[in-house]
This record gives structure tokens, C-alpha cells and sequence, in this order.
């Protein structure tokens, strides 16, 4: 969500507000007993509003706040790029170069999806990429094989053990992916994560300044139920003020007569 959306769904609730305010301000034609009734519709709108028109404004508190920063302080951030090696590659690779924002990317490592596998299997496979001198490494009898090498070359290494895993165990690879650190400007980190949400091409993560603020305000952000709660009783205060204004005016006016 854009700051252009979030200032319209700011402004319709404000609307809301207001014809709240408007109808707390009908109490002295309806009637005084009609407070109550009056109290329950603005914290009912109140609620409304917050879920359909708060709510999605603070749930992307966190990115806004990274925009923020990424325009102040406009480091650079690494993304965690993972590109399915089915297909063409090169062709992968200039999607990537072409990501907004794009600095640089180094190799760092490559993911194998095959059929489950035993125990003693999961032992064999780790035995044998000890010896490869990886940085790390992490085998799941699931399927999922995980490896990182920080060097080039990662698709002849990664062929290589699905490879081996097939002629030693007839473990077969069901899907594969090359592994990439993306160097990208920092205030362009949350679209190229929203660009790259699916398909062969799939930001998995990001790290640096930019996502250390999101990744903070998303700390200390309480659920939305609050939210509603909160949105609820900003419309019920606003009714009793409607409801109460005729007081409040006459009360003013008492005090500036005796300044």
C-alpha cells in the first residue's frame, strides 16, 4: 500500500468521524436518553473503520517506516535471491540484474528438492559434503538439501550431487535452485521483495539497515485486535463529545468571559 492509499483510507475515516460527531450532535433534538444508543453506534463504527480502514494502514507500519529510513539513509541492502535452475538461467540472471535498484550478486550457494530418504542416507549425504569444503550445509530427510558454498559455479557442484545421490541411492531431484545475494539500493528493497514473491524468481529475505527498521517496528507492534479496540473507542469518544457539545461550548464560553 502506497502513502496515496493510506492517506485516502485515512481521510474516509475521518469521514466516519465525523458523521459520528454529527450524529452525537442530534441529541438534543432525539433526546438525551438516546445517549447510549448514540455511544454504541460510534464505537460500532468506530470498529468497522478500524478493520477496513486502520488496520491495513498499521499493518504496513513497518514498511512505511523502511521507506522512511531507506530515503534518509539510502544504504545499500542484501537480498536473498533464490532462482530455479529449471529453464533458462541466463535468462534468470538478467531478471535479477534488472531488479531496481540493482548493484551487484555473487553466487553464495544451491537447494536440492528430491523423494524423503532414510537416516542413514541423511548420514551418507553430510559424510560426503564434509569433504567438499562448503561453508555450510544442511541435509533434511524430507527431501531438502541445502548447501552453501560462497563461490562460482554452483550449477556444475549442484548437478554434481544430485548426480550422486541418483547413482548412489536413487535418491532423485525433484526441483533445484541457485542461491544469490543481491546487492540493491536500500528504499527499493520492499518492491523488489513484492515483485519477487513467486514464480522462478523468489526473494527470500532481506538484511541490512532498511530491513533491521522493519524488522524493529515489527517488534513492537501489538495485534490488531487492539486496533479494532482502540478505533472503537476513538468513535465512542467522539459520539459523547457530539452528544455532550452544547455543554463543552457553554463551558468555554463561561471560562473565556471570566478570563
Amino acid at each position: 500500500m502506497n502513502f496515496l492509499i493510506s492517506g485516502v483510507y485515512l481521510f474516509i475515516f475521518i469521514l466516519i468521524l465525523v458523521f459520528i460527531f454529527s450524529a452525537g450532535l442530534l441529541i438534543p433534538i432525539i433526546g438525551k436518553r438516546n445517549i447510549v444508543i448514540v455511544g454504541i453506534l460510534g464505537f460500532v463504527m468506530g470498529v468497522v473503520g478500524g478493520g477496513f480502514l486502520i488496520t491495513p494502514i498499521y499493518q504496513d507500519l513497518p514498511y512505511i517506516a523502511g521507506d522512511i529510513h531507506s530515503f534518509i539513509d539510502p544504504n545499500n541492502e542484501i537480498l536473498k535471491v533464490s532462482a530455479s535452475s529449471k529453464g533458462d538461467l541466463n535468462q534468470s540472471l538478467e531478471t535479477i540484474k534488472n531488479m531496481k535498484g540493482f548493484k551487484s550478486l555473487k553466487e553464495t550457494g544451491f537447494k536440492l528438492i528430491t523423494n524423503s530418504f532414510s537416516t542413514d542416507r541423511k548420514k551418507f549425504t553430510e559424510n560426503y559434503l564434509s569433504q567438499k569444503n562448503y561453508s555450510s550445509y544442511e541435509v533434511d530427510t524430507s527431501g531438502v538439501i541445502t548447501v552453501f558454498t560462497n563461490k562460482e559455479l554452483n550449477l556444475n557442484e549442484m548437478n554434481n550431487l544430485s548426480t550422486w545421490l541418483d547413482y548412489t541411492g536413487a535418491v532423485k531431484t525433484q526441483s533445484s535452485f541457485i542461491y544469490f545475494d543481491v546487492n540493491v539500493n536500500g528504499h527499493d528493497v520492499v518492491e523488489n521483495t513484492n515483485n519477487f514473491s513467486k514464480g522462478t524468481i523468489i526473494v527470500e529475505s532481506a538484511t541490512g539497515p532498511v530491513q533491521n527498521t522493519i524488522n524493529f517496528v515489527k517488534s513492537i507492534m501489538f495485534d490488531d485486535k487492539y486496533v479494532l479496540l482502540i478505533t472503537g473507542l476513538i468513535g465512542l469518544f467522539v459520539a459523547l463529545i457530539g452528544s455532550f457539545w452544547d455543554n463543552i461550548t457553554y463551558f468555554i464560553r463561561k471560562i473565556r468571559r471570566r478570563l
